[in-house]
């Protein structure tokens, strides 16, 4: 998703169901590039060690309690991980992030669309997330119109704001699920406050 940072120390962002894989996965563990579903290999693939991330509280019988974001922070360092996206895509994201408003631009870079542009559709949404393990209910999130934004294997990405000048790359939101017509993301200062983290970037 990301390549953040915090007193020195370099980390890469993603969701918790990536890193963590839902909660189960422990401090520590192995961060592989690319994935297993992609074929990468422990040890051979591995840019870092899984740092922090934030619980995913799952609905238990009548009780959905409230998440802000699925996210999570891997240990690495800047010979493991750039700043930019490939050379298809938008280049840097810009270290300044950018509040979600409804008919925002914005675009984004993912393993498995790569480039994609959408429009903000909207903000503070409450919406159940249905997981392998469970449904997940997420407020204050952020929807994508544009079934095409993304697609499974997307989850991670940063989503940055699609303007010009200094407005352009902003860092406003982490992709984390979708549907046929909407994409979700967590508001980025969310994640960012979460971590103490900040974006390395333009």
């Amino acid at each position: 998703g990301a390549r953040v940072s915090e007193d020195g120390q370099t980390f890469a962002l993603s969701n918790n169901h990536v890193f963590a894989n839902r909660n189960e996965a422990k401090r520590g563990d192995d961060i592989l590039q690319p994935g297993r579903v992609d074929g990468g290999t422990d040890p051979v693939n591995s840019i870092g060690t899984l740092h922090d991330f934030e619980d995913i509280r799952f609905c238990r019988l009548l009780m959905c309690p409230d998440n802000r974001m699925d996210a999570a922070i891997a240990l690495t360092s800047s010979e493991n991980l750039g700043t930019g996206t490939p050379p298809d895509g938008y280049g840097e994201p810009r270290s300044g992030t950018a509040p979600a408003t409804l008919g925002q631009q914005v675009q984004k870079y993912g393993r498995t669309t790569g480039q994609t542009t959408g429009v903000v559709s909207g903000i503070n949404a409450t919406i159940n997330v249905n997981y392998n393990t469970g449904t997940a209910r997420f407020v204050d999130q952020v929807l994508i119109t544009d079934g095409r934004f993304s697609q499974g294997g997307d989850s991670g990405s940063l989503v940055v704001t699609r303007s010009s000048g200094g407005d352009d790359r902003r860092p406003m939101g982490l992709l984390f699920a979708g549907s046929n017509t909407h994409t979700i993301a967590n508001p980025i200062d969310f994640v960012l406050d979460r971590f103490g983290v900040t974006i390395d970037g333009d």
